[in-house]
């Protein structure tokens, strides 16, 4: 068993270069350096950023009254604001209105067998279809067919009399597209 005595008074012994607490107090002042700088910097760099962009904001704000008092620009942006009013008034017109034409040539697609139409009138988007049929089965048929489809509505049972026949359908907003 070893024991070291030192003989040497506590004030002539060997003491190390830096002790804990002063390493440690060393460190702290680094970081709070190295902390002060970054904000310090980030600061600046903030005010720099929001200083650009208030320069930015009034060169649009400049730009954009020069623009409001040119008599042109407020010509264009007029006409703009027109075509684009006449454009939604076109739309709604052409979405409502009822495009026979192409609602004929559905119904005749399906006339079934037994079945021939021999008149058809329009009133609004209504259309009544008259026609001979072999018996009341087949115009029923007929009429069944129309109202399947989503172009079509029936607006009521056939009439069915001695081997002629008249149904009622209304057509889609829009047309038979």
């Amino acid at each position: 068993m070893n024991i070291d005595i030192n003989l040497l008074p506590q004030e002539l012994r060997i003491k190390p270069l830096v002790d804990g607490k002063t390493f440690a107090a060393i460190v702290i002042v680094l970081l709070l350096a190295f902390g002060s700088f970054y904000f310090y910097h980030a600061k600046g760099d903030s005010q720099a950023q929001i200083t650009n962009l208030q320069s930015q904001i009034k060169a649009a704000q400049q730009q954009t009254s020069a623009l409001s008092s040119n008599a042109e620009a407020t010509q264009l942006i007029n006409s703009i604001n027109q075509l684009k009013a006449s454009k939604q008034g076109y739309d709604a017109f052409n979405g409502a209105r009822t495009m026979v034409g192409n609602a004929l040539e559905g119904v005749y697609l399906l006339v079934p067998m037994g079945v021939d139409i021999s008149k058809i009138t329009q009133k609004g988007n209504m259309l009544t279809i008259e026609g001979t049929a072999q018996s009341y089965t087949y115009a029923a048929d007929f009429g069944r067919a129309l109202d399947n489809d989503p172009r079509f509505t029936l607006a009521g049972l056939p009439s069915f009399k001695d081997g002629t026949f008249s149904l009622t359908i209304s057509v889609a907003t829009g047309g038979a597209r």
